[in-house]
């Protein structure tokens, strides 16, 4: 095999591997929500299918891939590579995951799929997957494997967010002495209205629902929709808190509003909703 020609389509590879790790890291370099991880991922899928091209190339023109033992050698080595659990499939998955993640670090989630959901927020995002902190302040690992066959929610996507607060109300409060009182409530905490990013007012509402509480005919279903920010000015370097407050606030208007119901002496409340997002 002459040199030159090795050493030419050694440039060639070369070329192509370098332009496709940086048409993919391009995308999103410097973004915390990959934390620059996806050049380092990039490099090992591209790198890694550069040195098959490479090597098979020079087997083809060396003329050693005439034997269908190398053939199967060389088979054998690509389907290894690229198995399920080698890293270059680590690697591969969780490219595709940075292309399709529209979170940052720090921001709420909720993942669902078969096995069930879990809402957090994101500490970190690595090649082994998604890093979540609970309420409970537990933390759980998502793999890119596994996020590639989940629906992932960003619950914080804006400088605002929409918190939804369920309760469970008996139908012996009618809808409009309910409305004023949780209108009330809600004002009394300054939750009725916050002006997002592009300057619109968006105003907390109430929501009534006699459809969903089948299995307790006498409850109707009750969701407040209020509007938090993001971002708490808090001290410098601290993480935002936005979620963590939105959760407190709506955990404090929710005991005064069935607080407010339950001295009504007319009803009773079913307090076993507790506050979702």
């Amino acid at each position: 095999m002459e040199p030159a020609l090795i050493f030419g389509w050694f440039i060639v590879v070369f070329i192509l591997v370098i332009a496709a790790v940086g048409a993919s890291s391009k995308r999103v370099m410097g973004d915390k929500k990959i934390r620059n991880l996806q050049a380092k991922a990039a490099m090992q899928v591209f790198g890694l299918l550069g040195f098959l091209i490479f090597g098979i190339g020079v087997l083809l023109y060396g003329g050693y891939l005439s034997d269908p033992a190398n053939v199967v050698g060389v088979s054998a080595l690509t389907f290894a590579a690229f198995s399920k659990y080698s890293p270059i499939n680590n690697a591969l998955s969780f490219i595709t995951i940075a292309y399709r993640t529209e979170f940052a670090i720090d921001d709420w989630i909720k993942v669902s799929n078969q096995s069930g959901k879990i809402v957090g927020k994101v500490k970190d995002f690595n090649l082994k997957g998604v890093k979540v902190r609970t309420f409970d302040m537990s933390e759980s690992i998502v793999s890119c494997e596994e996020l590639l066959h989940s629906f992932v929610e960003n619950l914080t996507p804006g400088d605002i967010f929409r918190w939804k607060t369920l309760l469970s109300i008996s139908k012996a409060a009618s809808v409009k002495s309910t409305e004023n009182i949780c209108r009330k409530v809600l004002e009394e905490n300054n939750l009725t209205s916050i002006t997002d990013e592009d300057g619109y007012q968006q105003d907390a509402y109430v929501e009534f629902h006699d459809d969903q509480l089948q299995f307790k005919p006498s409850f109707r279903r009750v969701s407040i929709y209020t509007y938090h920010p993001k971002w708490i000015t808090m001290a410098e370097s601290s993480e935002p808190i936005g979620y963590e407050v939105a959760y407190a606030l709506a955990r404090q208007f929710k005991r005064d509003i069935l607080s407010e119901l339950d001295s009504m002496q007319m009803t009773y409340v079913d307090a076993s909703y507790v506050v979702k997002p």
